[in-house]
């Protein structure tokens, strides 16, 4: 495994919490920074950065109790359409109860769709006042966007030609805030789609019946527990990995029958999960803020059940480990693109001596 480090150098920019592939070849990626600069592009061939903030609407700046601003972000809310257009969702980086009069101050999250073929950006509106978008996922036909709010878990549908809320209501958390929520939802080829809710349950919502549902099927493991990653398989399975235990799982569509399929790590953090000719490529490891090793990159291979670790991901040369990788995408030309999150440990061998790397926006370019 060779990888190589990008560094996302925009105005306030923190960390890459969202991936996705364009149909032009190039990486799109959503920030935890300042407002008006949340949305990148990575073009890998010139090893190039552009600052995409502008085509995205961002909510107004609220403050903590000191006077200093919270950082927003895209947080595993950026998709691509079947005409390669990006859609998404905005929301703010602070967990509930740590924010002065957060709530009303803002707007909530804005839905948004990007067009890399006219370089232009359109706002959709706020789906549900003052809460915060942390996750989406798109039909297969394009037409409508499903999204997560926090603090409140809502579930909703938005209808990405009118911007029409088509339907929105509540899963159940054992609390309020990005500590409840779906990390990360997925719609399967039949307009199923799938997250988490209260206590490890799945829920699923069908498009065609506008009907969500709290099913009785359960995430591996004992406890509270929820989603981290979710990516549907090139065999028709939901694959997805656990917030609290790290434990690799399946969902078989219809019966929703959930199999343990690895624990590559012992938890918590699995926030990171690709599909590749067949193959299942994920980061585990949640970095010393969890108590964890840092990030590695394991493979599985879900037709006979084969795991493999690849290794720890670092740039050899520079010195530079990730701690906690947030998410991934499958480029084109077939490397990992990864975005990581919370790198406490990790540290950059500069001419001036070690710079602590943990808010750096780091963008990890992976060869295996």
């Amino acid at each position: 495994m060779r990888v190589t480090i990008h560094e996302i150098d925009l105005p306030g920019a923190r960390e890459v919490v969202s991936l996705v592939t364009g149909l032009d070849g190039k990486i799109y990626g959503g920030l935890t920074g300042a407002k008006g600069h949340l949305l990148f592009q990575f073009d890998p061939r010139k090893g190039a950065v552009r600052d995409l903030g502008a085509r995205v609407k961002s909510a107004p700046e609220i403050f903590y109790r000191d006077g200093s601003p919270v950082a927003q972000k895209i947080h595993h809310a950026l998709d691509r359409l079947p005409d390669g257009r990006l859609a998404g969702g905005t929301g703010q980086n602070v967990a509930h109860g740590t924010c002065h009069r957060r709530l009303f101050d803002d707007e909530g999250g804005h839905v948004f769709i990007y067009d890399p073929a006219t370089d232009s950006g359109r706002d959709l509106g706020v789906p549900l006042p003052h809460l915060w978008i942390i996750a989406t996922t798109v039909a297969p036909d394009g037409r409508e966007l499903f999204g997560m709010t926090y603090d409140h878990n809502d579930f909703f549908a938005v209808d990405l030609e009118t911007g029409e809320v088509t339907f929105h209501d509540q899963v159940h958390g054992g609390v309020w805030g990005d500590g409840a929520c779906s990390h990360t939802i997925v719609c399967d080829p039949d307009g199923i789609v799938y997250g988490s809710c209260s206590e490890g349950y799945i829920f699923t919502y069908d498009s065609a019946r506008k009907r969500l549902t709290e099913t009785d099927s359960k995430l591996p493991g004992d406890g509270s527990l929820r989603v981290d990653a979710l990516v549907v398989g090139e065999d028709g399975m939901i694959y997805g990995g656990t917030w609290e235990t790290g434990i690799v799982f399946s969902i078989e569509p219809g019966r929703l029958r959930v199999r343990e399929l690895c624990r590559p790590n012992p938890g918590p953090r699995l926030p990171a999960l690709v599909m590749r000719d067949g193959l299942l490529y994920g980061a585990a490891g949640g970095g010393p803020q969890y108590g964890t090793r840092g990030a590695f990159l394991f493979e599985f291979d879900p037709r006979n059940g084969h795991y493999r670790e690849i290794g720890p991901i670092a740039d050899r040369e520079s010195g530079l480990e990730a701690g906690r990788v947030h998410c991934m995408s499958v480029g084109l030309d077939g490397r990992i693109y990864a975005g990581e999150t919370g790198a406490v440990r990790s540290r950059f061998r500069a001419s001036g001596g070690d710079i602590e790397a943990g808010t750096r926006p780091l963008l990890y370019e992976i060869e295996v």
